[in-house]
């Protein structure tokens, strides 16, 4: 195992729109969309219509992590995303350097435990501005030690197994609320 920062093995806020490279049409992801790792909602707009904000651009599996009140989990992995995505300038964005020696998913798993939500909450806690924020320093000094990629990826995996039935349970309760819902407005006829 080895001991590495964030900062050394990520980029951070790497990828910005470019002046003159203004994409016509975009897909725009704000950091109130994005929980724990689920999009709730992307918008369609012309760049041109789009907030002030909408400056950062993602690869695949880039992390997102809001630099604002880091308790709310508004947090993911951005995978298979079209390449017009642009998200909001309030995450922090986080793109793994090596991918032959570190697993993107491992280090959003290593990010997203609630220890490390509650210790960058608490930094958010004590800082000077008007609501709890964080910089990308923050994270970037977070030190992890890394196992092998191969154990990485074993990791990740199973924690994205365990997600997935998380999000399936989830879509199973939710369809359970509304087919209870349309019984109990039948039976009021």
């Amino acid at each position: 195992m080895a001991i590495h920062t964030i900062g050394e093995i990520c980029y951070i806020n790497a990828h910005s729109i470019k002046k003159g490279e203004y994409p016509k049409r975009i897909l725009y992801l704000d950091t109130a969309n994005l929980v724990e790792g689920r999009v709730c909602k992307m918008q369609e707009m012309n760049f041109t219509d789009a907030p002030s904000r909408a400056q950062r651009r993602i690869k695949n599996n880039t992390i997102l992590y809001s630099s604002v009140r880091p308790n709310l989990k508004h947090f993911g992995i951005m995978t298979n995303m079209p390449s017009n995505v642009i998200v909001s300038t309030g995450f922090i964005t986080f793109d793994v350097i090596d991918n032959s020696r570190f697993s993107p998913h491992y280090i959003y798993y290593l990010l997203t435990q609630q220890n490390i939500i509650n210790y960058l909450q608490g930094i958010a806690q004590n800082g000077v501005s008007a609501y709890p924020s964080i910089n990308p320093s923050d994270i970037a000094n977070l030190k992890f030690n890394f196992p092998s990629l191969s154990e990485q990826e074993h990791i990740a995996s199973v924690l994205s197994n365990i997600d997935r039935k998380i999000a399936l349970n989830r879509q199973i309760n939710d369809n359970f609320a509304h087919m209870r819902s349309f019984c109990n407005w039948t039976l009021q006829i």
